[in-house]
């Protein structure tokens, strides 16, 4: 891996030397990987909807999209880490996607082996640092309710993040242009 491609490395909290760069057309094996690599759960809340049984050539056309992707509407970030042997195994992938102009939906995938360490965190911290300096002032997603790590990762974020439950759901809202860190819950806290 060349340095240059190299934005951001840190150390999660199981230890792991983690190296984060944008992704780019060639890394449709990678978000395969990942994909993979992800328990039916994991799917489940990152994709709101069961994906089990995904034909293969599906989730590397899903891959090649996302990776493809016009670069003035899309933003995505992917990070690796090393193994013994000296591979990278890719960990997760943080994206946003311009719905209009200054906001835009954002999305994280992380394999299961890789959670709970520190690397959605940190992807999503930098994924809206870089929109924020980019010029988004919104980001947005929908977030089930049920999935508590997710939740950790957007309140952990140095910006006024709202959210508003609606069912198992709740939408949120990451106001970019408020760096504070005031949590703000419009119905009762789930």
């Amino acid at each position: 891996m060349n340095s240059e491609e190299v934005i951001d490395r840190f150390i999660s909290k199981g230890g792991h030397e983690i190296w984060v760069r944008r992704l780019t057309a060639d890394d449709t094996p990678f978000l395969v990987d990942i994909f993979e690599n992800m328990s039916s759960d994991s799917r489940y809340k990152r994709f709101n909807q069961p994906l089990d049984k995904v034909e293969p050539a599906r989730v590397w056309r899903e891959a090649e999209q996302i990776s493809c992707a016009n670069e003035e509407k899309n933003h995505c970030l992917i990070a690796f880490t090393d193994r013994e042997d000296g591979t990278a195994v890719p960990v997760g992938a943080a994206r946003l996607v311009e719905t209009d102009p200054g906001i835009a939906e954002v999305a994280i995938s992380l394999r299961d082996d890789y959670q709970n360490i520190g690397i959605g965190r940190q992807l999503m911290r930098r994924l809206a640092c870089e929109a924020r300096d980019a010029g988004y002032r919104t980001l947005m997603a929908s977030i089930r309710n049920d999935n508590p790590a997710i939740w950790k990762v957007f309140n952990s974020l140095p910006f006024e993040v709202i959210r508003v439950p609606e069912g198992s759901y709740s939408e949120v809202t990451i106001r970019l242009n408020r760096p504070e860190v005031i949590k703000q819950y419009l119905v009762n806290s789930i």
